[in-house]
């Protein structure tokens, strides 16, 4: 037999409790990351000048994004401060795709969409974990 008020106050409670989680995962969608690559063509070279900030916004090490770049583009490049240069033309939309991209696989959460995530590694793998939700998916190495 379970007493009335011991209800009472669990029904309050998981409504309490209920009421923080929806307040938790409706913040998952409210932030969207806007990149905007500042790039200028130099010769045969196209240089992002703002990289250090679209790496900074998305809470990536630069290296990593700059890996991620060179690979899909197929370019050569050298990371300097807070430039990326990379060796051939790339227009405005393609580092657009690019970055694109990299925010699917490596930034947002595949079960909740948040951008509030992390790299971690763990032995040889690389997860990808969600601050919002907690969920935890495995990513491909660079």
């Amino acid at each position: 037999m379970v007493d009335i008020s011991t209800k009472d106050a669990y029904m309050k409670m998981l409504e309490r409790v209920m009421a923080e989680v929806r307040n938790i995962s409706g913040k998952s969608g409210d932030r969207v990351l806007e990149l905007r690559p500042s790039i200028m063509q130099t010769g045969k070279n196209t240089v992002i000048t703002n990289f250090g900030h679209l790496a900074e916004t998305l809470n990536r090490d630069p290296e990593h994004l700059a890996r991620f770049i060179f690979k899909e583009s197929g370019k050569a490049g050298v990371l300097e401060g807070e430039r990326l240069t990379i060796q051939g033309k790339l227009s405005n939309e393609e580092i657009k795709r690019l970055l694109e991209i990299y925010m699917k696989e490596f930034v947002k959460c595949p079960v909740c969409g948040g951008v509030d995530t992390r790299i971690e590694a763990e032995k040889r793998f690389r997860f990808l974990q969600c601050d919002v939700c907690g969920a935890k998916s495995s990513i491909r190495k660079i």
